[in-house]
């Protein structure tokens, strides 16, 4: 037998193996990189640094996204891969553009973003000025 005790029908034994709630109720608390070298649990980020993440959060935002098409033409047709998670795109899958054209997974690059605002490509930053070119008036 494992460490945890055998519960009998009659009784209402909450041991260490029992769960206090039920599996449900437990949402896992986000983690956020307020800097690249820094890791906090969102209970723990401070006004300021919330409001720096919604603002990063908005700009990544902002970022075109589209489906991954390979095309027919034979240039069009380079096996091209996420060099974040290092898998082959596959025909529509959600990717996101950045403003040297690179193009990420959707859930890769936002990921990144959230760490590093440079492109992992290239390394050209990837700031609001670069980003007010996307923005359609």
């Amino acid at each position: 037998m494992g460490a945890c005790p055998t519960l009998l029908a009659q009784h209402s034994y909450r041991g260490p193996c029992s769960p206090s709630k039920p599996a449900l109720e437990h949402e896992p608390i986000p983690v956020y990189h307020p800097t690249p070298s820094q890791t906090r649990l969102a209970t723990q980020l401070t006004e300021e640094e919330q409001i720096r993440i919604a603002q990063r959060i908005g700009l990544i935002q902002h970022l075109p996204k589209g489906i991954f098409d390979p095309g027919t033409e034979p240039s069009e047709k380079k096996v091209k891969e996420c060099v974040i998670c290092m898998l082959d795109f596959v025909y529509g899958d959600p990717i996101r553009f950045l403003p040297c054209l690179h193009i990420y997974h959707v859930d890769c690059i936002d990921d990144w973003l959230m760490r590093s605002f440079t492109c992992p490509s290239c390394m050209e930053p990837v700031d609001a000025a670069l980003l007010a070119s996307y923005e359609t008036n």
